[in-house]
């Protein structure tokens, strides 16, 4: 959980929906804009009194707005001065400084609280279901491990077993040879656990290789940096039998996996962006509007005190219409918005169909792991008798190097095989709490 490099990357998806709902939330930030230039012109005159040079400056500063409503409010200081050689003037050098308020509301596109925050409401559920989704991710890298975890054990044990099936062999050519030598068999009897003994030492090599896959993958897992050291497992299997009820898997399942609540977020998401590009395709009309305070005089100082004491007065009301004619643009990503949204809500039927399967498939696999494993004991104790049997029988003359042989390997597999059958247990348990979104390492209930 803290060094998964899949885990690591959907943390990364979380931070990824972090910037993205932050920049949806910039939609309402206070914008500043400020502008300042000066300009100066040479001409020749073309009339008697006409100017020469005229120059003038222009700094303004703006700060705007848009509420959630969609009202777009500025509020800008603007500023003017000109000086000029021309004779006649009323007011030569004139500064000018005013204030003006400036409204937008939509009417149509646009128009309302809920269009103006579907786009942040949408990533603010695709953040959450982020949130979920590393937590499913969890759940099913905790599986992994214990299932990656379990084959190990299984491939030490099975190490084990093939290590006693060639002790056995081995044992058996002794008695071989030594019947031999006192004429008690004949010399071809030799060639039989000869070539067994030869057989075992090749399966006691793929099992070695298999503790190194076995320890590789659970490396992997971990992000581990010590690939040269050997893993030694210290919990074994449970075998202790459960009765996991259907019914109360699959609601958990369906109540509780983060990956279903990450799949109903997606929706609710994809809803609100079907939503806004829907109202993308309705005309823009607008009531705009603005209201302004303004003086004029011959210093910069006189325009503003002017500006409040006796102000040029302004006012504007009026309507903006604007609409593409075709408009395919904004059809074209309605049309994706709403495919969008349905594949959202059939990927969540089918995870939900597919997790009803999937536990479906658990516990009858737990229940059948039970019965395997009390039908392996037995197999196991069984074989062993037969084994102890035909030694016997050899040891007086009455069996062959053959049936012991067959003995031994039966009882060699039956071994593996019950320790197989532990282990499958124990992975349908790890299954178990994965399909209901558990993060879980104990290794017993």
């Amino acid at each position: 959980l803290n060094y998964n490099l899949k885990l690591q990357l959907r943390r990364e998806d979380v931070n990824s929906a972090e910037g993205a709902t932050l920049s949806a939330e910039g939609k309402f930030d206070v914008y500043i804009d400020a502008e300042a230039n000066v300009q100066s012109e040479e001409r020749t005159p073309i009339f008697v009194g006409g100017p020469e040079q005229e120059d003038s400056g222009f700094w303004s500063t703006e700060a705007s707005k848009v509420f959630t409503t969609g009202t777009l409010v500025t509020l800008g200081w603007n500023n003017r001065g000109f000086n000029s050689d021309a004779t006649g003037q009323l007011l030569d050098p004139w500064y000018n400084s005013g204030l003006t308020l400036g409204l937008r509301q939509p009417l149509l596109r646009g128009f309302g609280t809920e269009v103006q925050t579907s786009t942040l409401r949408s990533t603010q559920k695709q953040l959450e279901a982020a949130s979920y989704q590393v937590n499913s991710e969890a759940a099913n890298l905790a599986a992994e491990v214990k299932v990656a975890y379990w084959n190990l054990v299984f491939a030490l044990q099975d190490i084990e077993v093939q290590q006693l099936s060639l002790t056995l062999a081995k044992k058996l050519l002794e008695e071989t040879e030594a019947k031999i030598a006192a004429g008690r068999l004949a010399e071809v009897e030799i060639y039989q656990p000869q070539s067994e003994v030869t057989r075992r030492e090749e399966q006691l090599i793929s099992s070695e290789r298999a503790i190194g896959a076995a320890e590789d993958e659970l490396k992997l897992l971990l992000n581990s940096d010590k690939w040269q050291t050997t893993f030694q497992p210290t919990d074994q299997p449970t075998t202790e039998p459960i009765n996991p009820d259907l019914v109360t898997i699959q609601d958990n399942a369906l109540k509780s996996r983060p990956d279903i609540k990450a799949a109903d977020l997606l929706i609710e998401a994809a809803k609100f962006e079907e939503k806004r590009t829907k109202d993308d395709i309705r005309p823009d009309l607008s009531l705009v509007g603005g209201v302004g305070l303004a003086g004029t005089a011959d210093t910069y100082g006189d325009s503003i005190d002017n500006s409040i004491s006796n102000p040029d007065k302004l006012w504007q009301i009026g309507i903006a219409f604007s609409m593409p004619l075709e408009n395919r643009a904004a059809k074209g990503n309605y049309r994706q918005a709403k495919a969008s949204y349905n594949r959202a809500k059939t990927s969540a039927e089918l995870l939900r169909q597919q997790i009803r399967r999937t536990v479906r498939t658990t516990v009858r696999d737990v229940h059948l792991a039970i019965k395997a494993i009390d039908a392996t004991r037995k197999t196991s104790l069984a074989t062993q008798k037969r084994l102890e049997a035909e030694q016997a029988k050899f040891d007086s003359g009455r069996s062959t190097t053959f049936d012991v042989l067959a003995a031994q390997e039966a009882y060699a597999r039956a071994l593996s095989t019950q320790n197989l059958t532990n282990i499958t247990y124990a992975n349908i348990l790890a299954e178990l709490d994965r399909i209901q979104g558990l993060v879980t390492f104990s290794s017993s209930r």
